[in-house]
């Protein structure tokens, strides 16, 4: 297979909900730099409007359950992000496959970093944070999976909910690394996280993805008015219809952010 059958394969099962044996299970062993390739057609297939990015499996903790060993990253667009209203929302399980809830410290960028930047120059260039759920959703049975799987299909991303922001961002970097969140659902705790679980703190996270995508060959850029979610911050959670998951977040991000599966 090339890269337009395999981004068209793709395409589709996220189209139709439907789930789709692994690239790597069937010989098509691809590359990260074929993989990104793909990705980028998906995002032309699915005609988006990119406007940031998701980066995940920053979290090397989660690294051996998910058989990885590096993270990634992947598009987002003006309909895969949207805003909590008082800090509640809702999720429609029916738009996904197999759905998992991540929370995550979400920036967005004030102006453009310069191409190599430091993580201090990557801290200055943004305009807020806050906090966020993203849904994760793999097309492939039982999240079993490589990297380049992952990547092909955007990086499993489905959506982000976005909490209220925080303009303040003096002394970010370590700030972040500080961020705590208690993830809950129906009211039980079900896991602690912190920035600290994210590579070296959230701005590291990002400094490997500019990196990353300044190495690749494509036309794709991180700019002003970006916003990058940095990957999660306690283990991804299997979603049920009824529940209702809540992370309490303390820090320089100092609210709570709800959602509702519907």
């Amino acid at each position: 297979m090339n890269i337009d059958q395999i981004a068209d394969e793709i395409h589709r099962a996220i189209m139709k909900r439907e789930q789709i044996t692994p690239f790597s299970d069937r010989d098509i062993l691809l590359s990260n730099a074929d993989a990104y390739k793909v990705s980028s057609k998906l995002c032309k297939l699915r005609t988006w409007q990119v406007n940031g990015f998701k980066i995940g499996f920053t979290n090397r903790s989660i690294w051996p359950i998910y058989g990885v060993d590096q993270p990634m990253w992947g598009s987002m667009s003006v309909n895969s992000i949207s805003y909590a209203k008082n800090g509640i929302s809702s999720i429609k399980f029916s738009d996904y496959c197999e759905p998992r809830i991540e929370p995550e410290i979400v920036v967005c960028f004030a102006s453009t970093p310069p191409l190599h930047a430091t993580e201090e120059q990557i801290a200055n260039s943004i305009a807020w944070v806050a906090p966020g759920f993203e849904i994760v959703d793999s097309i492939y049975p039982g999240w079993k999976f490589n990297i380049p799987d992952t990547i092909a299909a955007g990086g499993l991303h489905g959506q982000l909910v976005l909490g209220e922001k925080v303009t303040e961002t003096n002394g970010l970097r370590v700030k972040l690394i500080d961020q705590k969140v208690t993830l809950c659902c129906d009211n039980e705790v079900v896991e602690d996280g912190s920035g600290g679980n994210v590579l070296d703190g959230p701005i590291s996270a990002l400094k490997h993805l500019l990196d990353g995508i300044s190495a690749e060959p494509s036309e794709i850029s991180v700019k002003a008015g970006d916003i990058v979610t940095t990957g999660t911050l306690t283990d991804a959670k299997p979603l049920r219809v009824g529940q209702t998951w809540n992370g309490k977040y303390s820090g320089i991000i100092n609210s709570s952010l709800s959602v509702e599966i519907v």
